[in-house]
């Protein structure tokens, strides 16, 4: 048991405690299963690289640094739209362009990497109909 967390507090506080004590490590944790991700998919192994990725925004959530974060969702889309789950990488996409940062010096190039992406599961979204 850890002394330094107060394991009656509420849930937010809680997790708050675990980020301030915890976030380096959890945030390095994302970014190695972030590059596993990647390089199952680059290895052809969509599905394996579906669950790194969602492992890895999973640890974003107690990291202490959110840098990164619409990369990870836009790539599992994009994998979802690659599987021909045009409803579940629309999904993400949707999250993504919703976590974007105005203020980010990268939003532009950001922005622009959703675009496509959107230009992409537009294409396809008869076969998945997304009108649902």
């Amino acid at each position: 048991m850890n002394q330094d967390l107060d394991y009656n507090s509420d849930f937010y506080s809680f997790k708050e405690q675990i980020v301030n004590k915890f976030g380096e490590i959890y945030f390095e944790q994302a970014e190695i299963f972030f590059e596993r991700a990647i390089a199952m998919a680059k290895n052809g192994f969509l599905y394996n690289a579906i669950s790194d990725g969602q492992f890895a925004l999973e640890l974003t959530n107690y990291a202490n640094d959110n840098k990164g974060v619409t990369s990870i969702i836009g790539f599992i889309s994009q994998l979802y739209f690659d599987l021909g789950k045009i409803k579940k990488a629309y999904a993400y996409y949707e999250l993504g362009i919703g976590l974007l940062d105005k203020e980010s010096e990268f939003y532009e190039e950001d922005i622009e990497l959703f675009r496509r992406l959107k230009e992409l599961i537009d294409s396809e979204n008869w076969k998945d109909d997304l009108s649902d």
